[in-house]
């Protein structure tokens, strides 16, 4: 009977575990990227992300609760999740990215580039948040066609499109 109960009461407790409770985010943003070709890492730091909110005509406050550094190489094949937030009820028409510093690393050395001004990059996108929904959009940072390399010094130009926008 001991056994029994043991047995039981194990597998009422990996039930438990195993059940993950609701997300209280109704938005979730995630990063992938293509492989960038004879660069190791690519490093980049990203101080805010904005939603616009097409219904206000305002911008959200950044979602992110602290700068983000990213190694776009490693995301080849993978997402990683940015953000996960509760958002108003409405139409978004654009994401806005801060980039404040990128770092390439070859196999010779590594290239650190300081952005002052930080870059900030607007992204087009059309997704609407319902009371009963969710939203996941994916972003594709182009590591290989945002890098430039001039013979001596590289150089940064984002290159970010929207994925796929999911709506749950």
């Amino acid at each position: 009977m001991r056994k029994i109960v043991l047995i039981l009461s194990v597998v009422f407790l990996l039930f438990q575990f195993s059940c993950s409770p609701k997300s209280s985010s109704n938005f979730e943003l995630y990063m992938t990227d293509a492989p960038a070709y004879g660069i190791e890492h690519v490093y980049v730091t990203i101080d805010a992300i904005y939603l616009r909110n097409e219904d206000r005509q305002t911008w959200t406050d950044n979602i992110l609760t602290q700068p983000k550094t990213l190694d776009l190489i490693g995301l080849k094949g993978r997402e990683e999740k940015l953000a996960a937030l509760q958002l108003p009820q409405g139409t978004y028409s654009a994401i806005k990215l801060v980039i404040s510093q990128v770092q390439i690393v070859t196999a010779e050395r590594t290239f650190t580039l300081t952005m002052n001004p930080p870059v900030t990059v607007t992204i087009p996108c059309n997704f609407t948040v319902l009371a009963d929904g969710s939203v996941k959009m994916t972003l594709d940072f182009d590591a290989d066609h945002s890098i430039g390399w001039d013979g001596m010094h590289y150089s940064f130009n984002p290159f970010i499109i929207v994925k796929s926008i999911v709506h749950h």
